[in-house]
C-alpha cells in the first residue's frame, strides 16, 4: 500500500510533467508515463533524480512528440540513444556520424546531404564536421537518427499470401 509521501510526491511529479508539458495530462496518461519511466530510466517516484527525470522525459515528449516508450521502432530508438549517452566521450561531427552508421546499420552514402543537419536540428545542436561534441548531447542525434534509419528500411510485403500470389500469375 502507499504511504501518503509516495502519493503526494507522485501528485507533485505529475504536476512537474504537465507544467513541462505545458498542459494537463489525465491520471491514466500519468500512470503510463510512470510506467515508461520505470521501464527505461530505472524510475522511483521516490528517488532523489525523480523531478529531474521527469522533466528531461517531458522536455522529450513537448520536443519529440512520440516519445513514448512504445510503438515501433520504439526500443530500437532507445539502443541507439543509449549507445552514445553511457559512451561518456567526445567525438569530432564526421567521426560521430561514421560510428552512427555503423551502430545504425546505414550507408552514409545513402543518407542525403542534408539529413545529418536536420537530425542536429532536432537535438538543438549545429552539425559540422569539426566540431566536437559530447556523445551525451550526441545521444539526442542518434535517437532521431535511428528514426530516419528505420523508415528507410524496406518493409515486408503484408498480404504476399498464397492466394494473392496466385491471382497475380
Amino acid at each position: 500500500m502507499a504511504t501518503k509521501q509516495y502519493i503526494a510526491k507522485y501528485h507533485q511529479l505529475k504536476q512537474v510533467y504537465s507544467r513541462e508539458l505545458g498542459k494537463e495530462i489525465a491520471d491514466i496518461t500519468w500512470y503510463r508515463v510512470v510506467a515508461t519511466l520505470k521501464q527505461h530510466f530505472n524510475f522511483n517516484v521516490m528517488g532523489s533524480d525523480a523531478q529531474k527525470i521527469v522533466e528531461t522525459f517531458a522536455g522529450f515528449k513537448r520536443r519529440y512528440g512520440s516519445f513514448t516508450g512504445r510503438g515501433e521502432g520504439f526500443s530500437e530508438r532507445w539502443q541507439a540513444f543509449k549507445h552514445f549517452y553511457e559512451t561518456d566521450t567526445f567525438y569530432h561531427g564526421e567521426e560521430f556520424l561514421k560510428l552512427l552508421a555503423e551502430h545504425l546499420k546505414i550507408n552514409l552514402e545513402d543518407v542525403p546531404r542534408s539529413t545529418p543537419y536536420y537530425w542536429f536540428e532536432r537535438a538543438e545542436l549545429s552539425f559540422s564536421a569539426e566540431n566536437v561534441y559530447h556523445s551525451k548531447d550526441l545521444a539526442l542525434v542518434a535517437f532521431v537518427a535511428a528514426k530516419w534509419a528505420i523508415n528507410k528500411r524496406p518493409q515486408p510485403m503484408k498480404s504476399a499470401t498464397i492466394e494473392v500470389l496466385t491471382l497475380a500469375k
